[in-house]
């Protein structure tokens, strides 16, 4: 008997507070489980959204917070970062795709370390910035996009990538080898329905989204 994957809407809410508040609470409502990372639950908290699950340290949660909250998770393991966590409570739970906003706040450590954590797990993740979206591309995959002409996109590798296929854009990628430290992609323009494969590695597909108001599950 096949596998019944479990994907319901899933929204992973960190603390960085730069995205705002009425965009965080429709995405929220729009989701069917909404997990918080520690001080994230604060901001849903102010807006009067309670989260279904929080977990961390919890050290950054105000005892108001504490007390209306549905599920508290206690993990005080200082070697993971928040987005560690709650990824792997949510991986737990057998959630295969994961959408992940409150990544960049004011702090570029935080941003990268989210990153990372995203790039390292298991699961399908995508991520809600102030002017996009974000999708973990991880090989061997092989992915299809329709964005309007013209939109702005840039492919970055986290790996030494190989095999990189980026079609429907402005400057198309062949077979080509991609690497943190070499070639990457930035600021392509897209022509329309956009084809991305990779055989190895992983890289970031960051997109600057035409309608950032409204929430997308969909690509």
């Amino acid at each position: 008997m096949p596998v019944k994957l479990n994907k319901p809407r899933v929204l992973g809410v960190l603390a960085g507070e730069d995205f705002p508040v009425e965009r965080l609470l429709s995405w929220a409502n729009s989701a069917e489980i909404v997990l918080a990372a520690d001080g994230a639950a604060n901001r849903l908290i102010s807006v009067g959204f309670i989260p279904d699950t929080t977990v961390g340290d919890l050290d950054s949660i105000a005892e108001s917070t504490k007390s209306a909250q549905r599920e508290l998770i206690l993990n005080s393991d200082q070697n993971h970062t928040d987005c560690d966590k709650l990824l792997s409570l949510a991986q737990e739970r057998g959630f295969v795709e994961v959408t992940l906003v409150g990544i960049e706040g004011d702090l570029v450590d935080h941003l990268l370390g989210s990153i990372a954590s995203a790039a390292k797990s298991s699961q399908q993740i995508r991520i809600i910035l102030r002017r996009g979206l974000a999708y973990i591309l991880k090989g061997p995959c092989d992915h299809h996009f329709a964005f309007p002409p013209n939109t702005r996109l840039s492919l970055l590798p986290l790996t030494s990538c190989e095999g990189v296929n980026l079609q429907g854009v402005e400057w198309p990628l062949d077979q080509a080898e991609l690497s943190p430290l070499g070639n990457m992609s930035l600021s392509n323009r897209g022509l329309g329905k956009i084809q991305f494969s990779i055989k190895l590695g992983t890289a970031v597909l960051f997109v600057a989204h035409p309608d950032l108001e409204a929430p997308h599950w969909h690509s």
